[in-house]
Order: structure tokens, then C-alpha cells, then sequence
């Protein structure tokens, strides 16, 4: 059988009520002993009345005290119970709480590490495209200086050489020129002696008939002929010195205009030379903007292409115009991918660049055997 505790309170107050009593009964005895002298009295038995009801009354009092007391503290437990307990709730919500703050700053701070190394990864891959850029944009630069250096050579080698030619042809014409006026001058200079051989022996023998027909006369005659031959002499030798002089003045003429042929020769070349380089200039600009005119006919416009986009093409042709080959030599950052294949399929659906069949052999390996095209639409959204 179980003990039932609610009984154990009340009969303690009630053993406690019943041990005043007797004190108080035994008290009052003592006294009453005390005061009153023993006398040779009639024995008699002095009882105090108690009062049951009032005890009882007053034991239920005490025992509603008890039970009031017991449902006060077991109130003040339960209240201090739930205090507690609110306390804990409230402890582990604040737990809770900066558990869930501490996972969402930790995922914050990871996020925040995630997006920096991501950052970080993009401008190096951005710094690394700049830089293998660079190194391709001086590659092309020291390609096309080389190739340019080459042609250049070619074209001055081939100019030594047309020169050394024409040096050669002026000098074998000059020389038969000469050649041609020595012979003409010995065979007038023959042709002269000749004459004048012929002139001696007619005038010898018409001075014999003469002096066998004018005997009388003949010192005169040998005075008019010696006279005659001075003169004769005197006008030779004027001839051979105006011959002479002349023959110097024509040399000297001659050399002056060699010379100047050979001035304007020269001259003749650069201007030239200037207006095939202006020609060449103007002819590589032109096969330029048809270059670029047919890639854009052949391009089809992606859906997500923004002002700004860039991309740039390294382009490998052969003489006839026909494209062999397409690298990406850069793109912009916002150059989006469908952008990029966009160009490069517009590029392959051109094919061949047929105009670049008209340009001459060193004109097109110095500049579109290695083409490089940026293509930079201006006239795209926002």
C-alpha cells in the first residue's frame, strides 16, 4: 500500500497542537501547586476542559494553511519551473539563433571568398589574354617589319638591278656611238685625202700643161700656186680646227646630255616609285574595306550582341583570295561566345575574298597572306 504524504503535514500540526496542550495543562498545575500551600484538603481531581470542535477547527485551519502553503510553493515551483524553462527556451533560441547567424555569416564569408577568387581568376585570365595579345600583336608586328623588309629588299635589289641594265645598255650605246663617229670621222678624213690627192694630181698636171704652155708665166704661176697651197694649208688647218672644235663642243654636248637623260632617269624613277607606293597604299585600303564589307553582308547579328563588343581575327589566305584558316587572336571581355562564332561564321561563309586574285604576288604576301580583321559593329543595342 502507498503512503499517501498529503496526511503527513496535518498529523504533524496536530501532534504538535496536542504536546501545547499538555504543556499548557501541566503548566497550570505547577502554578496552581505553587500558590496554594498544601493543605489537609478533600482529595479532588482538577480536569481542564477541551474544547474538540474548536481543536478541530482550528487542525482544519492549519491543515487549509498547510494545503494553501502547498499549492503556493507548488505554484511557485511551477513558476520558477516555467521561468526556467522560458529562460532555456529562450537560451537555446538564442543559440539557435546565433548558431543559424554564425552559418549564414561563415556562408556569407565563403560566398564573399568564392566571388573574390572568381574575380581574381578572371582579371588573371583577362591580364594572361592581354599579355598573350601583346605577344601575338609583336609577332605579326616583327612578321610583317621581316616580310616588308624582304620586299623592300626584292624591289631594290630588282631596281640595282634594271639600273645596272640600263647602265649597261647607255654605256654599249655610247660606246657604238663613238665607235660610229670614229669610223664616219676616219672615212670623211680618207675621203678628204682622197680629194685632195686627186685635187693635187689634177692641179700638178694643169700646172705642167701650164707651165709647158705659159713658160713665160711660170714663176708667176709658182708664186700663185705657192700662194694657192698657203692658202690651202691655212684653210685645212681652220678646218681641222673648226672640226675639231666642233667634234669637242658635240662631245661636250653629248656628255651634258647624257647626263641630264641619266637626271631624268632618276627622277622618273622615284616619282615612280611614289605613285606605285601611293597606288600600293591605295590599293591594300581598298581590299581592306572589301574584306571587311563581305564578312559583315555574311554576318548574322546573335540575339545578345551589346555596343562595345570586340573580337579580333587572325585570317590566313592564299593568292586567290581563298580563306585556309581562322584563329582568335582576342576578344573583349563582354564579347559573349555566340558573338564570337558569329564573325568566325560569317568569315567561313565568304569562303574567298575573290578582288584579293587582282592584287600583284608582293603586295598580297606583304599584306593579306597573314590577315588580322577587328570586327567592332557600332551599330548594336545597349
Amino acid at each position: 500500500m502507498k503512503l499517501d504524504h498529503s496526511y503527513i503535514i496535518p498529523s504533524f500540526f496536530a501532534l504538535i497542537v496536542h504536546l501545547v496542550v499538555a504543556v499548557v495543562v501541566m503548566s497550570e498545575w505547577q502554578s496552581s501547586s505553587e500558590r496554594t500551600p498544601p493543605v489537609q484538603v478533600k482529595q479532588r481531581v482538577e480536569a481542564t476542559l477541551i474544547d474538540i470542535d474548536s481543536l478541530l477547527a482550528q487542525q482544519k485551519q492549519i491543515e487549509k494553511a498547510a494545503i494553501k502553503q502547498k499549492a503556493k510553493k507548488k505554484a511557485t515551483d511551477k513558476k520558477v519551473a516555467d521561468e526556467k524553462l522560458a529562460k532555456q527556451r529562450a537560451a537555446d533560441k538564442k543559440a539557435a539563433d546565433k548558431k543559424t547567424a554564425d552559418k549564414k555569416a561563415a556562408d556569407k564569408k565563403t560566398a564573399d571568398k568564392k566571388t573574390a577568387d572568381k574575380k581574381t581568376a578572371d582579371k588573371k585570365a583577362a591580364d594572361k589574354k592581354v599579355a598573350d595579345k601583346k605577344v601575338a600583336d609583336k609577332k605579326a608586328a616583327d612578321k610583317k617589319t621581316a616580310d616588308k623588309k624582304t620586299a623592300d629588299k626584292k624591289t631594290a635589289d630588282k631596281k640595282a638591278s634594271d639600273k645596272k641594265a640600263s647602265d649597261k645598255k647607255a654605256a654599249d650605246k655610247k660606246a657604238a656611238d663613238k665607235k660610229a663617229s670614229d669610223k664616219k670621222a676616219a672615212d670623211k678624213k680618207a675621203s678628204d685625202k682622197k680629194a685632195s690627192d686627186k685635187k693635187a694630181s689634177d692641179k700638178k698636171a694643169a700646172d705642167k700643161k701650164a707651165a709647158d704652155k705659159k713658160a713665160a708665166d711660170k714663176k708667176a704661176s709658182d708664186k700663185k700656186a705657192a700662194d694657192k697651197k698657203a692658202s690651202d694649208k691655212k684653210a685645212a688647218d681652220k678646218k681641222a680646227a673648226d672640226k675639231k672644235a666642233s667634234d669637242k663642243k658635240a662631245s661636250d654636248k653629248k656628255v651634258v646630255q647624257q647626263a641630264l637623260e641619266d637626271m631624268l632617269d632618276e627622277e622618273e624613277a622615284q616619282t615612280q616609285m611614289s605613285e606605285q607606293q601611293a597606288t600600293n597604299g591605295q590599293a591594300v585600303a581598298s581590299a581592306v574595306h572589301y574584306i571587311r564589307d563581305e564578312i559583315t553582308l555574311k554576318w548574322v547579328r546573335p540575339a545578345n550582341a551589346l555596343t562595345g563588343m570586340v573580337v579580333e581575327l587572325v585570317i590566313y589566305l592564299v593568292p586567290t583570295g581563298e580563306v585556309v584558316d581562322i584563329e582568335i587572336s582576342y576578344r573583349d571581355i563582354s564579347a559573349t561566345d555566340a558573338f564570337v562564332a558569329s564573325v568566325v561564321k560569317a568569315v567561313k561563309k565568304v569562303g574567298r575574298f575573290e578582288k584579293l586574285g587582282q592584287l600583284s604576288p608582293v603586295l598580297f604576301d606583304a599584306n593579306f597572306r597573314k590577315f588580322t580583321l577587328k570586327f567592332k559593329p557600332e551599330d548594336l543595342r545597349l
